[in-house]
């Protein structure tokens, strides 16, 4: 290098095991603190304005009460005395982890990268990286029940086989829509806005529909579908426009109207499969984070994805309890 100039190769070589691994988290919180604003999780809270409030009462007049064992500034509620620190109340509550590898995580997570990639990507364990896809997933749980689909609405439903059902030795799984299989009805409309929930096991009946979609579709839309008995009480109680194509592959007609719906179900079901050891109970959680991202993608041009799921994590309550 130029005379005068640091030889970094040789200053890097030269670390000890623990001074390279300091020099590699200082880095990493550098680029951290570049790209979202923070290097530590307090700093984040606050670059997102929240403030710290009491995880009991929700209270928000609080006295700083000293510093815990980690060097964070803990607080106290006025109100119910409780003692807390800015991450509580928050899915960082109790985090070991640096904020730049959570970040990494979470950058790694709006890619579905399976848990394998999310511990070869990051250098954590297979329980950190479950432990915090189900942190995430916890924010956007129930986040699907503001979505209102209105104008023109396609709507269908898909299966998967349930991994719950129970088979004896030589049992071969039942062919067609038999009970073995989890029901997802899968609804989007003109506009992009997309939802997907499950829906017990088997072929639907007009009241799991109804519960599936009436609080989701405003009233004197129009709907498109496959001529599903199931729909009509749907297409009556809202007094939707009824607009029916008879399900049929073969026909250029079906499969240009139905085509967006159709679509959908093939992402939803490309992304399913990523996942090969997930659990039927936990179908609903995966479904509810790939319309969260469905719906981000939609706005990237006006907002980053990465920065917009930061925030969400930031402003979002309540705290996900390792279950094991």
């Amino acid at each position: 290098m130029d005379g005068g100039s640091l030889d970094l190769r040789s200053f890097v070589d030269g670390l000890s095991d623990e001074g390279l691994a300091e020099l590699r988290d200082a880095v990493a919180a550098r680029l951290c603190r570049e790209k979202y604003g923070a290097d530590t999780l307090e700093g984040l809270l606050s670059k997102w304005g929240r403030a710290p409030r009491c995880p009991s009462c929700g209270c928000e007049s609080v006295w700083l009460d000293g510093v815990s064992g980690a060097g964070r500034s803990r607080y106290r509620c006025p109100d119910c005395g409780l003692r807390y620190s800015a991450l509580s109340g928050t899915i960082f509550a109790n985090a070991k982890l640096p904020l730049h590898k959570i970040m990494k995580m979470v950058e790694v997570m709006c890619r579905n990268a399976s848990l394998r990639l999310i511990e070869l990507t990051c250098e954590v364990s297979h329980s950190t990286a479950f432990l915090w896809r189900y942190k995430v997933f916890s924010t956007v749980s129930g986040w699907q029940e503001k979505v209102v689909l209105s104008g023109r609405v396609w709507i269908d439903e898909m299966y998967f086989s349930d991994t719950r059902v129970e088979r004896g030795a030589g049992e071969g799984r039942r062919r067609g829509l038999s009970k073995d299989k989890v029901c997802v009805v899968v609804a989007i409309d003109s506009g992009g806005r997309a939802l997907a929930a499950v829906s017990e096991n088997g072929k639907p009946s007009t009241k799991r529909i109804n519960r599936a979609l009436e609080k989701h579709i405003e009233e004197g839309s129009t709907v498109v579908h496959d001529c599903e008995k199931a729909h009509n009480a749907l297409v009556k109680k809202l007094r939707l426009v009824d607009e029916r194509y008879k399900a049929n592959t073969a026909d250029p007609v079906y499969l240009e109207q139905m085509e967006l719906v159709n679509h959908l179900c093939s992402w939803i079901r490309r992304y399913v499969e990523r996942f090969a050891c997930m659990k039927s109970e936990n179908l609903q959680s995966y479904l509810d984070w790939f319309i969260y991202l469905h719906r981000v993608r939609r706005d990237e041009e006006k907002w980053p994805v990465e920065e917009r799921m930061v925030r969400h994590l930031a402003l979002s309550d309540g705290v996900y309890l390792r279950k094991w």
